[in-house]
């Protein structure tokens, strides 16, 4: 009898054993996955210099890579659109993981401008925001090439910066409402210029831009890696890619953005994540796990 009791209970203890057991590993499965190592987008983005200028027009952005140079490198002023600012456009688009995935040596600056059609230009005077950003920075812009890329509603600040000197090249994303005149003789005025054009919701300004600017080398798509784009596009005074994405998902799908920058002449930064595939953009900080 009492060796039958005792078979009974421990029979009884391997079996609350084997429910605690089960019970623990449920707990763990139940448990947060360990999180992912971070991306190569994200490490690059962290080993460069960030700094976020509060001035009373708007904020500044300015991001530089690590490894940059500014006697070979390039000043890359990127301008939000409409119904964005300076700080939305900077998280919301992972401006700098786009950047740094361009891999390219420049000083890149956003700064605030307007996000509604009557609001005045934060900055119209390119050469002062420049200024504004070596005074804060204690670092000297890029010295090889100065591009302004705006998105949209950025054409306004585009336009006011026309006149200045310093500017070597634009790039147009979906950013020709009007006055492509304006553009077209800018363009036309130096040798040295260089406009490149992406189309989608603006197909209409832009194909009057190609129209006055007919030795412009067009792609009817953009193409899903860097190695498809032909050599030409790198190499023309005028470049007019007609766009297959919607008009914000070229500035937050991570193709376009890196692309057309690799369309500079900009000198690149081999630690940078040049080899990651393009649209591949790291997860938002803020985003929900799947």
């Amino acid at each position: 009898m009492h060796a039958a009791r005792r078979r009974f209970a421990v029979a009884a203890g391997l079996a609350l054993t084997a429910l605690a057991g089960v019970l623990w590993l449920g707990a763990a499965l139940a448990q947060d996955p360990a999180p992912l190592p971070p991306s190569p987008v994200t490490l690059a983005v962290d080993a460069g210099t960030y700094m976020r200028i509060d001035v009373p027009r708007g904020p500044i952005h300015v991001w530089r890579p690590a490894g940059y140079r500014p006697d070979t490198g390039a000043t890359v002023i990127y301008v939000h659109g409409y119904w964005d600012t300076a700080d939305t456009a900077w998280t919301g688009h992972q401006l700098p993981q786009q950047f740094a995935m361009s891999a390219g040596n420049a000083m890149y600056i956003v700064p605030e401008a307007p996000a509604q059609h009557r609001t005045p230009v934060n900055y119209p005077d390119l050469g002062e925001l420049l200024r504004i950003v070596e005074d804060a920075t204690g670092q000297p812009r890029g010295a090889a090439l100065t591009v302004a890329l705006g998105h949209s509603g950025a054409y306004r600040t585009i336009e006011a910066w026309l006149d200045e000197p310093l500017l070597d090249q634009i790039v147009m994303i979906d950013a020709l409402y009007g006055e492509e005149d304006k553009i077209i003789d800018w363009t036309k005025a130096s040798e040295r210029r260089r406009l490149i054009l992406v189309a989608q919701d603006t197909v209409l300004g832009a194909e009057a831009v190609h129209e006055a600017l007919p030795e412009a080398f067009v792609l009817d798509r953009v193409p899903p890696t860097y190695q498809l784009m032909p050599a030409e596009a790198k190499a023309a005074k005028v470049v007019y890619l007609r766009a297959q994405f919607s008009h914000m998902t070229l500035v937050r799908g991570g193709v376009v953005i890196p692309s057309v920058l690799r369309l500079l002449p900009l000198e690149l930064l081999p630690d940078l994540p040049w080899q990651q595939p393009l649209g591949s953009l790291p997860p938002p900080i803020d985003a929900a796990p799947p």
